[in-house]
């Protein structure tokens, strides 16, 4: 039995890298669209174009210079302080925000210590990689807790944090390991590899970046109807 070319993978890989940055567009486009009902429109719209722009400039570097690990940190910081900001807007106890400031603040030590005696701004940020998944995923998993207890109150289908924390959920727990490997993969020049690892990370975005964009068509709905139960941060 014949097995896939290897280059023809490499490149499936590359264009799924591709598709996946300008799937930032969708949630953008979804912001946009529903501006005029959108709570919270200005903070949402910056991040969300901040975020785009970045992708985009780690694309061309990677691409022209050789060289995205700026824009790639800058990406880390951003996302991580959005969705913790979002998160803390939407937890109502003070227990679940004094945990996250917590986590916040352990990620925050993790990247500078991790930035400042390690890797420098040119190397693998593994560790920074690590703590943010692990403060995203307790928070989307402190969410699921929230909204157990408030079941009752709370249409999920309608409920635009439900589907960022399961679009968070996902993400960063189906990329942490592939973050982990990539440091040691680039040590022995596996490039090829790393490529095929990075489809997974692709994938993973481009479902991401589609419950974001849902989440925010049902926040803006959550503005101008009867059904809404419960106050959204976005």
């Amino acid at each position: 039995m014949s097995t896939p070319d290897h280059n023809l993978l490499v490149t499936i890989a590359k264009q799924l890298n591709l598709l996946s940055v300008f799937c930032y567009l969708l949630p953008l486009a979804v912001c946009i669209w529903r501006w005029p009902v959108l709570a919270r429109r200005r903070r949402i719209g910056a991040a969300l174009v901040l975020i785009l722009v970045l992708n985009i400039w780690s694309e061309v570097g990677r691409r022209y210079w050789h060289n995205n690990i700026l824009s790639t940190y800058l990406i880390i910081w951003l996302e991580t302080l959005f969705l913790s900001y979002t998160y803390y807007q939407t937890f109502n106890t003070r227990l679940n925000r004094q945990l996250l400031v917590g986590a916040s603040m352990v990620f925050l030590a993790t990247a500078v210590s991790e930035y400042v005696f390690w890797a420098g701004l040119y190397g693998t940020k593994t560790y920074t990689r690590m703590a943010q998944s692990l403060l995203l995923i307790g928070a989307a998993l402190m969410y699921f807790e929230k909204i157990l207890r408030e079941l009752r109150n709370i249409r999920l289908e309608r409920d635009p944090m439900f589907l960022v924390s399961v679009g968070v959920t996902l993400y960063y727990s189906g990329t942490l390991m592939v973050f982990v490997l990539e440091d040691s993969m680039q040590k022995n020049y596996q490039i090829n590899q790393i490529w095929l690892m990075y489809s997974i990370q692709s994938v993973l975005l481009i479902a991401f970046n589609g419950l974001l964009a849902v989440a925010l068509y049902n926040s803006s709905k959550s503005t101008d109807s009867a059904l809404a139960t419960q106050p959204t941060p976005f």
